[in-house]
């Protein structure tokens, strides 16, 4: 007898949720002959919702010592086979992986992170070359590219070849070598994944025209730095899951209801259904616009 009840309980339990699936998304005499999920109230509060989702992670890493954030598994090796590709697709040698250049831009990464910075030069005035020489690499053309919170090798290197001096970098004929730093670790009180992008061509390797004194890093200046949106656990990947998930189950929803009022005749003013398709395009605008990074 038993096991019958609990049986007749888990039917019962199951029935509920159909039910409650149901009067979402299917027009009935429950939810007034159209989906629960496409009234005014049930958009008001995915709007509210969605909005308060976005205050939350803008600004509870401002208030918290130590945020969830965001670290990635980006291999080095990755970025540089992805940074040669595009050298390879403009007609430029590949790059040769320098282990001093890869130990220094370690180094600059763990600076940063020590000191709680993001930028080329350190508050203290520490320039990005004197990590190049602090491991006994002599150059005559040196050049930095950084990058933080992407999920990616492959994003990374596509944000620094849409931003020009980064791009310049990449593609300079005068490198002949790189090194890359991938560093977790938190910075400003959110965790996150740090490249550094180091370039650099030996001063043996050229035909000395000025003195040694007198080499310049060849970087663009001003260097922008490539900095995508502060996050819990990515911002970008959650808001546009989170927007196209919204966007994909109203969609659905207003589709099965257009299906039922068609064939049950249900009278409606056309005008809320214009509605709920702007309401789509606003999620969907939100959903596309986002991008993993920007650029200052």
């Amino acid at each position: 007898m038993s096991g019958t009840k609990n049986t007749l309980r888990d039917i019962i339990k199951e029935m509920r949720f159909i039910y409650r699936i149901a009067h979402l998304i299917i027009p009935r005499e429950s939810n007034n002959q159209k989906a629960k999920l496409l009234h005014n109230s049930s958009l008001t509060l995915i709007t509210f919702a969605f909005i308060l989702y976005q205050l939350i992670i803008s600004f509870v890493p401002k208030f918290g010592s130590k945020i969830l954030g965001f670290a990635a598994n980006i291999s080095p090796d990755e970025v540089v086979s992805l940074t040669n590709e595009k050298r390879t697709q403009a007609g430029l040698l590949p790059l040769s992986l320098n282990s001093t250049l890869s130990q220094a831009a370690q180094a600059k990464g763990a600076d940063m992170l020590n000191k709680s910075y993001w930028a080329h030069v350190a508050p203290d005035g520490t320039q990005p070359w004197v990590f190049f020489t602090n491991f006994g690499y002599k150059y005559r053309y040196a050049g930095e590219n950084l990058a933080r919170d992407f999920s990616s090798a492959s994003s990374a290197v596509e944000a620094w070849m849409n931003s020009p001096s980064h791009k310049e970098n990449i593609l300079s004929s005068k490198y002949k070598e790189i090194g890359i730093g991938v560093i977790e670790g938190n910075l400003a009180g959110v965790d996150t994944t740090i490249i550094v992008q180091f370039f650099g061509t030996k001063y043996a390797d050229t035909v000395p025209v000025a003195p040694i004194a007198e080499v310049k890093a060849a970087v663009a200046s001003p260097i922008p730095i490539l900095v995508p949106a502060k996050v819990l656990v990515s911002p970008f990947n959650i808001t546009r899951s989170v927007s196209l998930g919204i966007m994909g189950l109203l969609l659905f929803v207003l589709v099965i209801d257009g299906i039922f009022v068609s064939k049950r005749r249900i009278a409606r003013i056309a005008g809320r259904t214009f509605a709920h398709i702007a309401f789509l395009g606003m999620i969907l605008a939100i959903a596309l616009i986002l991008k993993a990074g920007k650029i200052i």
